[in-house]
C-alpha cells in the first residue's frame, strides 16, 4: 500500500504532489485565481526564460513575474528552479522513450525502427525550449535527483544500440559498433538542436529549414549511412512519415 503523502511534502525531484481535479489553482500576483495546474505555467514560463537568458541567468522571482504568479507560488510547486529543470528535461527523455514504445511494438525492420527513432528524435530535440547541451554542464544535473534522467537517457542509447545490432544482423546494415553508433546518432541529433535553436525557422515556402525538413535530413544523414542498400532509404522515409506525422 502506497503511503499517503502529507499536502506540503515533495516529491525526490522537488515539485508538489498533484492536486484533486477542478479545485482552484494558486492566486495570480495581481490578486486573481486560475483553474489550471500552475505547474504547467511555472514550466511553460522557466522553459522560455531558460532558454532566452540560460538557467544560470534565470532567477526563481523571473520566472514568478513571467508566470503571473506569486514568488512564494511558485515556490510551493517546486522548491528552486533545478527542479523545474528536472521535470523539463525528464520530458525530453520520456517522449522519446514512449515513442520508442510504440515503434518496438509496431514491428518492422531494425533499419525502419532506426530510422522511425532518429527522425521523431531530431525533431522532438529542434522543438525543446532550450539548449540541451548547455542542460548537460550544468552541475546541478549530476545531483542525486536527476538520477532517473541519466538512467533513462542510458536506457535510449541502449535502446538504439540494440536496433543497430538487429539491422547488423538482419543484413541490412552495414557492419559496425552498435554502441558507437548509437552515440553518434544520438549525438547529432542534439548538436542539430543546438545550431537549429541559433538559426530557427527561416525562408519561405518550401524553402524554410522547419523542424520537420531537418528531422528527416539528419535521419536520412545518420541512417542512410549505415544502410547497405541506400535504394532502401526512400521507402524507409515513406514509412516513418506515414506512422509518425
Amino acid at each position: 500500500m502506497l503511503a499517503r503523502m502529507s499536502p506540503h511534502a515533495q516529491t525526490p525531484d522537488g515539485t508538489r504532489p498533484g492536486r484533486a481535479r477542478g479545485r482552484i489553482g494558486r492566486p495570480r500576483a495581481d490578486g486573481s485565481a486560475h483553474d489550471g495546474d500552475p505547474r504547467d505555467e511555472i514550466t511553460a514560463a522557466a522553459s522560455r526564460l531558460f532558454s532566452e537568458r540560460g538557467v544560470a541567468g534565470t532567477t526563481m522571482s523571473e520566472i514568478a513575474r513571467r508566470s503571473g504568479l506569486r514568488q512564494s507560488s511558485v515556490y510551493y510547486y517546486f522548491r528552486d528552479k533545478e527542479a523545474i529543470l528536472a521535470g523539463i528535461v525528464a520530458s525530453a527523455n520520456r517522449v522519446v522513450l514512449d515513442h520508442l514504445d510504440a515503434v518496438n511494438a509496431h514491428g518492422g525492420t531494425a533499419a525502419e525502427r532506426l530510422y522511425r527513432m532518429i527522425r521523431f528524435d531530431a525533431r522532438q530535440m529542434c522543438r525543446f525550449p532550450f539548449d540541451i547541451n548547455e542542460i548537460y554542464r550544468l552541475p546541478a544535473l549530476q545531483e542525486d535527483r536527476f538520477a532517473q534522467f541519466w538512467a533513462e537517457r542510458t536506457a535510449l542509447t541502449h535502446a538504439v544500440a540494440a536496433m543497430v545490432a538487429d539491422g547488423v544482423a538482419e543484413g541490412n546494415l552495414v557492419d559496425t559498433d552498435p554502441t558507437l553508433a548509437s552515440l553518434v546518432l544520438l549525438s547529432n541529433d542534439e548538436g542539430t538542436q543546438n545550431w537549429f535553436r541559433a538559426v530557427g525557422e527561416f525562408g519561405q515556402g518550401a524553402g524554410a529549414y522547419d523542424a520537420d525538413r531537418v528531422a528527416v535530413f539528419v535521419a536520412d544523414l545518420g541512417v542512410g549511412a549505415l544502410l547497405r542498400d541506400r535504394a532502401a532509404l526512400p521507402r524507409l522515409r515513406e514509412r516513418a512519415q506515414t506512422l509518425d506525422p
